[in-house]
């Protein structure tokens, strides 16, 4: 009966060790895999904020915009005041002479006037121009260089989780091994 018992203990203590090394090994490919599934909503939730972020930041280009536009025409409506106030000026002060508006020195000078101001007018509106082309082309750029950041990390991280998983497909493997010898040895030991 002294061995049989003998026989029955180490057999049982073998197959403990073997139930102990084979449910450590599936709780670590468990806790691998719900860590891989995590990473992976982070991953996708990252991209989401990313997209989020690009389109707010459209909207707030928009209101850069408008504001630009405001004011460009605020700009332009005081040099288009100032303008009609220097030629009422030089057309008062050019009456009160007695000079022809019609012809000669006061004309020049009127028709020099609106010309520097036509000038400075059309120099508004093509500084504002320029101002909002370049707010469409920064934003445009800011939101493909983010999406393509972001792009390139999402794929990285991708490929680390793939590579995490084949890593915990591979450490599963060997503990199962690990935990089948560890049973045999923990037999050959006790019998």
């Amino acid at each position: 009966i002294g061995e049989k018992m003998s026989a029955l203990l180490a057999g049982g203590l073998s197959l403990a060790s073997l139930g102990v090394g084979i449910y450590g090994a599936e709780s670590k490919r468990k806790s691998d895999k719900d860590q891989n599934l995590e990473n992976e909503k982070v991953n996708k939730a990252s991209l989401l904020t990313t997209k989020y972020n690009i389109q707010q930041d459209y909207k707030e280009s928009q209101g850069r915009q408008a504001d630009m536009l405001e004011q460009g025409g605020r700009a332009l409506a005081e040099v288009m005041t100032q303008g009609k106030k220097d030629q009422d000026e030089m057309l008062t002060e050019g009456g009160s002479r007695g000079a022809l508006v019609s012809s000669g020195t006061t004309l020049d000078v009127l028709m020099s006037n609106a010309i520097n101001n036509t000038v400075q007018q059309h120099s508004v509106v093509e500084a504002t121009k320029e101002s909002i082309s370049n707010e469409q082309r920064n934003v445009k750029n800011r939101g493909k260089s983010n999406w393509l950041n972001a792009k390139q990390g999402y794929e990285r991280n991708k490929r680390q989780t793939a590579l995490n998983e084949k890593r915990s497909k591979d450490e599963y493997l060997g503990n199962i091994l690990g935990a089948i010898v560890s049973g045999g040895k923990t037999y050959a030991m006790t019998s």
